[in-house]
């Protein structure tokens, strides 16, 4: 396994009037080259040789057997391999916790933001789409008082390019606010046949942000070479409810051994992990 580097220190980033409106009216914003091209290339490094290990997972035989955790290791969906939990499969992937690039955003839309959930998804040619889903109602999202304010941020980190037909991810615009539902079954050959469905494209460095009220969804993948992507979540401190998913709880908290390598930065987005102890 790789070891942790250091991120190097950035100007400060400032959030816009254009990039508040641009959120609030989309329910996502790209941030063009947020993360080193290099820092990138070290990650993708360690995403392969962690993607060629096997891993045992015996914390999943405590789990009830009507529970369905996700592997350290995913590989039931054809040609796509998605590992879970990075921070305990390498030091590399603590670089992009609370990265200066887009952690003034976080603080901007949810206020005191946890990372919650991180996973990591290549795709290869022959992924067929996701299905459209959200995480949270529209009812979730607010804005109150000059207020943003979003249930949970999905902060996607391009590790390699994202052209159309790679697979990318795809979203409607807008549908955080949503009124209306669709019939979903409706829309499943590529995934853009859905009515407004946009797909975000983007190259090594990229970072999208995009609230959990936002319908979303993965496209088919047509193209050769591999698609990678890091995937972090994060919510407002007050309503961390990771311990709610009983059966993926292992993923989303890290042991202090983990922790005890964090920045005071990263620390502070993941101290939610000091109140919830887990028995494994």
């Amino acid at each position: 396994m790789s070891a942790a580097t250091t991120t190097a220190a950035a100007p400060a980033v400032t959030v816009t009037v254009e990039d508040r409106f641009l959120f609030d009216l989309q329910g996502y914003i790209v941030l063009r080259g947020a993360i080193d091209r290099s820092l990138c290339v070290e990650i993708l490094k360690a995403v392969r040789a962690v993607e060629a290990v096997d891993y045992p997972d015996l914390w999943r035989e405590k789990l009830p057997a009507d529970k369905r955790a996700h592997r350290s290791k995913d590989t039931d969906v054809p040609h796509q391999i998605r590992l879970n939990g990075l921070a305990r499969l390498d030091p590399i992937f603590d670089e992009v916790i609370a990265h200066p690039s887009y952690l003034p955003y976080l603080k901007e839309f949810l206020g005191d933001p946890q990372l919650v959930n991180t996973w990591c998804i290549t795709k290869s040619k022959g992924v067929t789409p996701g299905y459209w889903h959200s995480g949270y109602g529209p009812e979730e999202y607010t804005f109150r008082n000059g207020v943003i304010r979003s249930p949970m941020l999905n902060v996607v980190t391009m590790l390699t390019p994202n052209t159309p037909g790679d697979g990318c991810l795809i979203v409607q615009p807008g549908s955080h606010k949503r009124n209306l539902d669709l019939p979903w079954d409706k829309y499943g050959k590529s995934g853009l046949e859905a009515p407004g469905a946009v797909e975000i494209t983007g190259d090594v460095g990229d970072v999208v942000l995009f609230s959990e009220s936002l319908n979303h969804n993965g496209s088919a993948k047509v193209n050769d070479g591999l698609r990678t992507n890091l995937y972090y979540n994060h919510m407002n401190f007050p309503r961390c409810a990771a311990v709610l998913d009983v059966a993926n709880a292992h993923h989303y908290w890290m042991p202090p051994e983990v922790r005890a390598r964090f920045t005071p930065e990263r620390k502070h987005i993941t101290r939610w992990m000091e109140i919830l102890k887990l028995d494994e």
